[in-house]
């Protein structure tokens, strides 16, 4: 039985956002894998330790929006958010969808500049995301980079023309995705 509706149900915003990082696939990292992760991209949807935190808060929040899952106040379409997107497994298996073979994730005890690299590549280069799905954002434009993803997976969920496509709202990001997109 999903866990889903339940997370859904009224309830304190910390509560559920608690309940939601207790779920097996966010009690560690979802880039470097460290147990007992504190913080969260909200933007994202993933949970996050303090070490990867801090690269994902240079990227900017037009990339990731950090947030503290025990100092920060965040609103319910925050965690409504987080819960749409499923967690650190259902994100990752987008984000890192097209990882090359023999690649290796950083691990808990990786340096800050590997972190950097993999979490860059990930990210902001969206070097792991089908071809498809990636889109640039120049400097000078004023389209939302979430907008111009929406755009992306939407046309390709739409050229894919199947019933059978399993999707995923993003509300944070009005994005739809199609799991059946990576082939």
């Amino acid at each position: 039985m999903s866990r889903l509706p339940e997370l859904k149900k009224p309830g304190s915003a910390k509560g559920r956002l608690k309940e939601l990082l207790l779920q097996s696939d966010n009690r560690n990292c979802a880039d470097c894998g460290a147990p007992d992760p504190k913080w969260a991209s909200a933007n994202i949807g993933v949970f996050i330790c303090l070490k990867c935190c801090g690269v994902h808060r240079s990227l900017g929040t037009h990339i990731s929006k950090v947030l503290s899952v025990v100092l920060d106040d965040w609103s319910d379409d925050e965690i409504d958010a987080m819960i749409e997107v499923g967690g650190n497994s259902s994100a990752n298996a987008i984000y890192e969808a097209f990882m090359p073979e023999g690649f290796s994730k950083p691990g808990p005890d990786a340096s800050h500049n590997e972190r950097m690299r993999f979490i860059r590549s990930k990210y902001e280069l969206q070097e792991f995301l089908k071809p498809s799905l990636r889109i640039t954002s120049g400097k000078s434009s004023n389209v939302p980079l979430q907008s111009l993803f929406s755009g992306k997976i939407l046309d390709s969920f739409r050229a894919s023309n199947t019933s059978q496509n399993s999707v995923i709202w993003f509300r944070n990001f009005s994005l739809l995705i199609s799991i059946l997109c990576f082939d």
